[in-house]
């Protein structure tokens, strides 16, 4: 082998040492790496209760969970008690709190689920609607996340 060969292939090898240097360092040190995703703010929001499903609540446009409820009954009866709900709810205006910012979820349940706000909602005359909605038997109350607020549903026997 020539020299001349010999430093052609030393400078290769050396570019290559160079490059995959400073790739290493770059991957280590997260240069290029973007910031992480801001996140919206959660806040109270203001607006009409929307019915689409028993599950799928809307206030202000955006999709809310009730924090502390759920429906637990059969799915034969989720459209009955959809048009129940949307019959007298419907239209409702709404003061929704997130969790977090003192409702009896905070600390039991996350702020949100899947695409949807978890929430505590209250009529204009203060009453909550999670626990008006139990009160007419459309919805359980679920201890693991809100303590005793909302009385859960009896078992099935």
């Amino acid at each position: 082998m020539s020299i001349r060969m010999s430093a052609v292939l030393g400078l290769i090898a050396l570019a290559f040492a160079g490059s995959f240097l400073i790739i290493i360092i770059n991957k280590g040190t997260n240069l290029r790496a973007r910031g992480p995703k801001p996140t919206v703010a959660l806040m109270a929001s203001n607006g009409k209760l929307i019915v689409q499903s028993i599950e799928d609540l809307r206030v202000a446009g955006r999709k809310i969970v009730l924090c502390g409820v759920a429906f637990t009954k059969p799915q034969s009866m989720r459209g009955i008690v959809t048009d129940a709900v949307r019959r007298d709810f419907q239209g409702l205006t709404l003061t929704c709190r997130p969790v977090g910012t003192g409702t009896p979820c905070d600390g039991n349940a996350a702020p949100k689920f899947r695409n949807a706000v978890v929430v505590q909602c209250f009529t204009s005359d203060g009453t909550d609607l999670a626990a008006k909605l139990v009160a007419a038997g459309f919805l359980c109350g679920q201890p693991a996340q809100a303590g005793s607020a909302y009385k859960p549903c009896a078992p099935s026997p």
